[in-house]
Order: structure tokens, then sequence, then C-alpha cells
């Protein structure tokens, strides 16, 4: 028997039933379907391994990978987070064992040059990125954006001079006018001697007083050609431009006398800095990012009376005497032995750009070095409206460019000669028995 309509049923309506009826088919099919490749689309989602210390904080990670996995929907990061101080011994089998994560943070500079073998150069498409960066040299070999680049920085570090807006008037002098040069600075710590505070709060225990502070002063004497020939070991601490440097750091301490007695035997962190937050100094010397900066100083002093410079220029006419001497704290690069290259480029990228740079400084209070980061997206700060606009103008960390043995002659020798035991001479000495002992810059 065929099919029959029921009675008043035409024949019309009749078809686009059965037609429904196969369309309900076909759609129903397309279901079976979808729950059939539903397996082979989730396989489509690549997991990439990222080690790291968290540099900003677990908060701000969370909304990185958040962030990064939204923009990129068919990858996932999966975090493998160690303490700093561990690091490299977490890092170091990886990269004997040539496997383990697909991405790495590692220091910028040397450290990530000896370690180069554990990256893979950065291919075109991702360098492209840098171009937004005002600078990304501490990734590249020998600081040199024309050799191979193995990582895109994650942020930017270096030193600046903050100063007690309330404690420059109280001494009589101008608050929105800050010291320029080292006889303004002279004349500054002598008016606020005068009312029995400190000038500038300093401690000098420990490598990093010397490491950030001696990069401040060596910008007024070398040239960036000098800076690479200190990294292979070729400029003499002999050399008059070197013995000049030593002569001025020795001056902070003596002959000018600008910071306080106590800085041979307390550190820079945070002991210098307490006197800072104290409101018994008008300046303080140390780093623009992490545990002592803007937000510690604006948080204990009120952030209308904080402020960051440059350090005063001593020899106006020297090249790179009105730079900044930053170094990328970090980079992040992919690694060799990765089956998941290309979704690890694609995290390094989003790391160096704008809208982690934007993430960073609103969540985390970082310094991005992405030139393009949304002005309302940093804290309220003036001092960190400051140092935004100190860091457009960087140069070399030269600090960074010491061996071992020189970073360690150097911290020792600025407190000897500031108590008084040692001569510059002797300093000198020291210095370039380091370096002729430095197995890194062995000629």
């Amino acid at each position: 028997m065929g099919f029959r309509p029921a009675p008043g049923i035409r024949g019309r309506e009749i078809q686009m039933t059965i037609v429904s009826r196969q369309g309900w088919r076909i759609v129903a099919g397309a279901v079976a379907l979808t729950a059939m490749m539903a397996p082979a689309l989730a396989q489509d989602v690549t997991t990439i391994r990222v080690l790291n210390w968290q540099p900003g904080g677990p908060d701000y990670w969370a909304q990185l990978v958040a962030a990064f996995e939204k923009a990129n929907p068919d990858v996932k990061v999966e975090l493998e987070t160690v303490p700093f101080d561990r690091y490299p011994s977490v890092q170091g089998p990886y990269i004997a064992t040539k496997s383990g994560p697909d991405v790495m943070e590692n220091n910028a500079g040397l450290e990530l040059f000896d370690r180069r073998s554990a990256y893979v150069q950065l291919p075109e498409d991702v360098l492209a990125a840098a171009g937004d960066l005002i600078t990304y040299s501490g990734g590249c070999l020998n600081y040199d954006t024309t050799q191979p680049c193995y990582g895109l920085p994650f942020g930017y570090q270096g030193n600046v001079m903050y100063y007690n807006k309330a404690v420059l008037t109280e001494a009589g002098l101008d608050a929105a006018n800050p010291p320029k040069t080292w006889d303004e600075m002279d004349a500054a710590c002598t008016a606020v001697k005068a009312i029995g505070k400190t000038c500038l709060a300093h401690g000098m225990t420990g490598v990093f007083p010397a490491y950030w502070n001696f990069p401040e002063v060596a910008r007024n004497f070398l040239t960036e050609d000098d800076m690479r020939a200190i990294m292979v070991g070729k400029l003499p601490w002999t050399d008059p431009k070197m013995v000049s440097i030593l002569e001025a750091m020795a001056s902070i301490g003596t002959t000018r006398g600008w910071i306080n007695s106590s800085s041979p035997s307390i550190s820079m962190l945070p002991d210098g800095a307490d006197i800072f937050q104290s409101g018994n100094a008008a300046f303080a010397s140390t780093i623009i990012a992490d545990a002592v900066n803007w937000a510690a100083f604006g948080a204990a002093l009120g952030d209308e009376n904080v402020g960051a410079m440059s350090w005063p220029v001593l020899v106006a006419d020297a090249p790179l005497a009105h730079s900044f001497s930053g170094t990328e704290s970090s980079v992040f690069g992919v690694t060799p032995w990765s089956t998941k290259q290309e979704a690890g480029f694609k995290f390094v990228k989003f790391v160096a750009g704008v809208e982690n740079a934007n993430l960073l400084a609103s969540v985390a209070g970082g310094i991005s070095l992405n030139r393009n980061v949304d002005p309302n997206a940093l804290p309220k700060s003036q001092a960190l409206a400051q140092i935004q606009e100190i860091i457009k103008k960087p140069t070399l960390h030269v600090g960074v460019l010491l061996s071992g043995q020189e970073a360690d002659a150097l911290a020792r020798g600025w407190q000897e000669v500031t108590l008084g035991t040692i001569t510059v001479a002797d300093w000198t000495a020291q210095m370039q028995t380091a370096l002729e002992e430095s197995p890194s810059k062995a000629q």
C-alpha cells in the first residue's frame, strides 16, 4: 500500500512534511557526525609547557595565561614554576638531557648567551614583534640585534635615583627641579645635611649595589663599543677611562660625601631603602622594579612626595651620559627539543606584546619595554610616569657584562675604598687581577 493523505490534507502539505522529515534526518546525521568529530577537534588544541619563576606574581600570571589562551584558543599553557633561587637546578637537567619544557624563561645577557644551545634562534616573523620594543638586545648574542636572537623580553630593570620632595623642600631646594649634574648634587647634599638628614640613602654590602650603580657612573666615560670590549675582556681596568670610573665611584663616599656613614656595612636592599622610606633621606639609588621601587616608596611616603630621576650627569658631553643603563630582566625563548615550536613562538610574541604590557603594568606594576603600553594601564604614580620617560633612551647595562670575579672585586673594593682601607690605585689593581682570573674572559 502506498501513502495516503489524511482527509483535508493537500498534496503540497504532504510534500512539505516529507521534505521536513528528510531534513530532520539530515540534521540528525550532522549532529551525529559532529559528536564523532569532537574528540578529533579536541586533539587540535596544543598544550605547551612553560618553565618560569613567575616574575610579577601568581595573580598576574594567572591573568597572562588566561589572556593568551583567549587570544589563542588552539593553545593551552601548563606552567612549571620554581623559585628564582632554585631555577638553575631545575633548568640544568632539562638542558643536559635535551628534554622538558617547550618555552623557558632565562635571565637576559651573558647567562642566556651561555645557554643558547637550549634555545631556538627566533625566526623573522617573531623578531618582527620586537619592532614595538624599546630594546630587546639582551635576548641577542653579544647584545647585538644584528646577531642571532634567542628570546624576547618580559620586562625591564635598571637603576634610578628616587627623591623625597618634602625633604628637598625642607632643605630649601626646588623639589620640582632635582639635581641634574654632579655639581648640583654636591650642592643639594650640602643643604640636606645642614638640616640633619642623609643625602643619598645607600648600602654597599653584597654585589648588587656596585652592580646597579657602576653603570650609572660608567656611562659618563664609556661608549657602547667600550662596553662590548669589557664584555669580552678587551678593555683593561688600567685604561684611563676605567680608572676615571673607579675614582668617581670612590668620591661618592669620600670627598663628595653623598652617602650615609653606615653604607659600607648595610645592604642596598633593603637597609638603604629603609632609610629613605623613613623620611630621613633626600635621595635613594635603587632599582625600578621588584622588591624596592616606586610603589614601596609611594606607600611609605605618599606618592605625591616621591619622584624618580636619572643619575646626575658628570661629563655632560659624553655620548651616553644622558642615556639610561637598563637591562632586560628576563626573556622567554623556545627550546630546540620542543615538538610544538610554532605554539611556543606564539607565547613568546604574546609576552612581548602590548596586551601583556598592559597587564604587566596594571596588575603587577611592572615596567614593560613595549612602547605602545596604554598610559591608562599604568598605576597612577608620578615616579612611575617619570621612569617610563627615563627608559626611552636606553643603553647597555655594563654591570651585566662583568664576570663574577670582576663583580665581586668591584663590590668589595667599593666598600674598602669608602672605608679608607685601600686607595683607588689598589682597587684598580684588584679589578685588573679579577679580569685576568676570569675564565669567561680568558684571552
